[in-house]
């Protein structure tokens, strides 16, 4: 080997273990594993819903999240795009596609310790989504959602995390929605029924992989809705990489365990660009 071309190849490998090291440490500071993560970024999600009636839908959602300096304050906004399509007789609109239900975001954290292990923060919540989706073509519930919530963040390892929250869901009006699927529309019975009444309660744990700059989560959620009464389980389970120093990438399914069936299963992928130049 020449020594030019050794000198690239010590290059090359220099260039692949910094990006290495650069990826292990964002992920410690970026947090993209975080459900209530403070930080500025660009969301780019892929969703694919599956329902026990063979219907299904596909979702694209950009969204772009600013964190106020200081990591105390965060707002966001989500614009999806909506692919339905019904397994029964529509009328020609079985397969169409446009503007979903845009949702905005809230994040403030009114408690934060300086524990390396143990309670990190206490995080309150508020997302609204808007009824700027066609409710009767599966794309939006056709009602004001709004949902509040407090998640706690818990670090018991250096590598592990645990992320419980309660939150609780409610329409402005009557809707054509799920009741146990976070606001997703009903496309089983794409009409309006009564207004939206649901708890949920999850506990999503993680373990980080600093050696693979990834994390691979489990995420139990418990769902019941007032209105019917009745309840749904979910369990979803998370795989995801840092990318260098400011992407990620993570594969998101969530499978239905028990309760009234109706979506069966929802896959999602995710890319999140980081738009802080350094820890704030």
């Amino acid at each position: 080997m020449t020594l030019y071309k050794r000198n690239i190849f010590l290059y090359a490998i220099c260039l692949l273990f910094s990006g290495t090291l650069c990826a292990q440490n964002a992920i410690d500071s970026r947090e993209p594993y975080n459900p209530v993560n403070m930080q500025s970024r660009l969301n780019l999600d892929f969703d694919s819903y599956y329902f026990v009636a063979e219907n299904r839908f596909f979702a694209f959602r950009p969204g772009f999240y600013y964190g106020v300096p200081g990591k105390r304050h965060l707002m966001g906004i989500t614009f999806p795009v909506v692919h339905s399509i019904f397994s029964g007789d529509f009328a020609g609109f079985e397969n169409t596609t446009g503007i979903g239900d845009v949702k905005f975001t809230y994040i403030g954290v009114p408690v934060e310790t300086k524990d390396a292990l143990g309670l990190q923060r206490i995080s309150t919540f508020l997302e609204v989504t808007a009824p700027t989706g066609n409710e009767i073509l599966g794309r939006g519930t056709g009602a004001w959602v709004f949902k509040p919530g407090v998640a706690f963040s818990f670090r018991p390892d250096a590598a592990f995390h645990i992320f419980p929250q309660i939150n609780f869901q409610f329409s402005s009006a009557r809707l054509n929605s799920l009741g146990g699927g976070d606001g997703v529309p009903d496309l089983e019975d794409p009409s309006l029924n009564d207004k939206l009444k649901v708890i949920s309660l999850s506990v999503p744990a993680t373990f980080v992989v600093d050696d693979w700059a990834g994390w691979v989560s489990l995420h139990p959620e418990y769902i019941h809705t007032f209105v019917e009464d009745t309840y749904f389980l979910f369990l979803r389970f998370d795989l995801g990489k840092m990318i260098g120093e400011r992407t990620a990438a993570s594969l998101n399914i969530t499978k239905f365990i028990a309760g009234q069936p109706r979506l069966e299963t929802m896959f999602r992928v995710r890319f999140s660009y980081f738009l802080d130049n350094q820890n704030r």
